[in-house]
Formats: structure tokens, sequence, C-alpha cells
């Protein structure tokens, strides 16, 4: 279901861009279209191995411009997978924070022009002992709506065998999972019901609203895959929304999709060119009829 497919940031990368194995790792994106702006919000990971979010402009030009990174903790090993939201003129962005290994928690950083960030701390941490995501928590999707802060997350209790986590639980029955929490002020989030909302696996996700209730699109190593719900809640999944597009781009399948709505509708994904998930670019995928159609457009 693939029409076209084209990168959107090219080399020579960033130090905060180019990983470890000097190849580059981008992905994670998230678009805010303005009036005379789009802003792209991205996280990397830098040569000494660490995540940070960046921001990339396009103003008129058409052209996207580097900005660098726009948000970092020197102390933590990682902050990445930034969801924004413009609630009163002011700029809110949910990312994934670890201070070490794997231990996900989602964080909140506020700006007034979504350039310069504040850090507000820790919004929503992993579940009790013995929950579905009691391990970790990250990813976030937010949304607005009526006073009420709407925020899907992946999460998990424990990793697959193998995991190079030493200290994290293990289990060859591994999975993550999807879960909803809510907030009327959009630092103190509640979770919706004591469970998941969705399963199957899916992680990465980006949530938007669409004409009959709501639209999930979420990674897998074959594509970016896809749910619909009429209330956020209760999900159904509808399967692969856009394949593979046969190139060494990606070859190894999508990573953190964000789609963008509207009559012509698109995907912005980290195309996986490793098998490992660690060698991404950030690519736009024009969806063609058939997807469309599928979505609803």
């Amino acid at each position: 279901m693939v029409f076209g497919q084209s990168l959107m940031l090219e080399p020579p990368w960033l130090a905060s861009e180019r990983a470890p194995h000097r190849k580059g790792n981008v992905y994670a994106p998230e678009l805010v279209d303005e009036k005379d702006r789009q802003l792209l919000y991205y996280g990397a990971q830098g040569v000494d191995g660490h995540d940070r979010i960046h921001l990339a402009v396009c103003s008129q030009s058409g052209q996207w411009k580097r900005h660098g990174v726009v948000l970092e903790d020197t102390s933590a090993n990682h902050v990445n997978d930034p969801s924004v939201v413009v609630v009163g003129g002011v700029y809110h962005l949910y990312y994934t924070l670890a201070r070490e290994g794997v231990s996900d928690v989602i964080a909140l950083a506020t700006s007034k022009d979504g350039i310069h960030f504040e850090k507000r701390g820790t919004v929503l941490e992993p579940g009790k002992a013995g929950a579905w995501d009691s391990l970790l928590v990250g990813r976030p999707s937010i949304l607005h709506a009526d006073g009420k802060y709407r925020l899907w997350f992946d999460g998990r209790k424990d990793l697959p065998l193998g995991a190079p986590d030493k200290n994290a639980p293990k289990s060859c029955q591994s999975s993550r999972s999807v879960g909803l929490a809510e907030s009327n002020d959009g630092r103190r989030f509640e979770r919706v019901g004591p469970g998941p909302v969705f399963g199957n696996d899916a992680g990465g996700v980006h949530v938007s609203r669409a004409k009959n209730g709501y639209l999930m699109v979420y990674e897998s190593h074959q594509g970016t895959r896809w749910a619909g719900s009429p209330d956020g809640v209760r999900w159904t999944d509808r399967g692969l929304l856009a394949g593979l597009g046969g190139t060494p781009i990606d070859r190894h399948g999508h990573v953190t999709p964000f789609l963008v709505p509207g009559n012509r509708p698109r995907l912005l994904v980290g195309s996986a060119m490793a098998p490992t998930w660690d060698v991404n670019r950030l690519a736009e995928i024009r969806l063609d009829a058939k997807a469309m159609e599928a979505l609803g457009q």
C-alpha cells in the first residue's frame, strides 16, 4: 500500500545523530504543522550512544533545516520518542526517559516557542509489581480535547530472552501492550482501567483522531500496522497499512510511525536499514488509494 517513499533528512549527520557505528540513527518523528512553519521533532542516537530529541524546521522554502538538539539529559541513557500537543499557546512535549538501561518512564517538557524547553519531571511511571507494565512505560502519544489530556503508551513487565539489560526480568513470552492514561492538567495522569487497551505486541504507537473515532499506527518488522477505535479504549486490529518499500531503506521494518492526517494522508517513519533497528532513517511514505480507503479518506 505504498505509493512512494523519500528521505526527509540526509547526511552529513550531526555528532548527536551519528550513533556509535557512525552510520546515523534517526527516528521517532513528530510533526507539528503551523501556519507559517512545520516543526519536525525526532529522536537520534549520538556517537556517545545516548539519545536526544532534535528539531528540524520547514518554512516557506519547503526545505528542512536542522535546528539541532532541543532536549537532552546528560545524566540519562535515553531521551527520545517525542509527542507534542499545543495547549493555550504552550508546547507540551512528552517523551521517554531512561536514567539507565531500559528503565523507561514518561516525562514532560514545556516551551512557549517550540524550541526552548524546560523539563517538568515524570508524569507516568511503570505500574505496580506484577502489573502488565511493571517494568517500563514509554513511547507516548498525546492528544488534547474538551479539557482532557489523553496519553497512549506502550509498556511491558519483562524483556525477551537474550535482551541486553542484565538486570531486567526476562520471559520467553514477553510482549508489549498499549495503555491509556488521562489527565486534566497534563501532569498528573491516571491509568484508564487495570490493564492495557490493546495488545498484539504493539509499540511505538501514534494515535490520531478520525471521522469515526481514533486511528493507531504502530511499528513492526513488516512495515506499519494499524488499528481503529470508536473511543480510544476499545481497539480492533486492522493489519498492515503500509508494507516495506522493497529497497534497502526500510528492508527491516518501520520504527515509530507517525500518521499525518488529511485528504492525502502520509506516514513519517523511522526506516530500519538493519535488523537490530539501530540504523534508521527518517522517511516520508505517501499512501496509495487502497490505504487511503482503508483509513476512511
